[in-house]
């Protein structure tokens, strides 16, 4: 699927599609912070993308997936940063 094609705003599994993304944000977040690197949000977007398996080949496509990951960016660190209090700063990397 296309990130254009996506679920939006009003549509039935548009909750489900926003967690979904913010899930995966969160982890590459999670993996930039524990790896000492920073993204942009360009490369978030493609992260974020490669992750749940969305096209991005137009820029329509990146445009898109670009708008709600930077809707979605400040969840992300909250909950990285709520994670990092909760377990004393350990994380699980996942590696693949």
């Amino acid at each position: 699927m296309n990130a254009s094609e996506a679920p939006v705003f009003g549509d039935a599994d548009w909750n489900q599609y926003r967690a979904r993304v913010a899930a995966a944000l969160t982890d590459v977040e999670a993996d930039m912070q524990q790896r000492g690197y920073g993204l942009n949000c360009e490369g978030l977007t493609l992260e974020v993308a490669g992750r749940l398996q969305l096209g991005v080949a137009t820029a329509e496509d990146f445009e898109v997936l670009e708008a709600l990951v930077k809707a979605l960016l400040p969840v992300a660190r909250e909950a990285v940063r709520a994670t990092r209090e909760d377990q004393a700063g350990q994380y699980c990397l996942l590696l693949i």
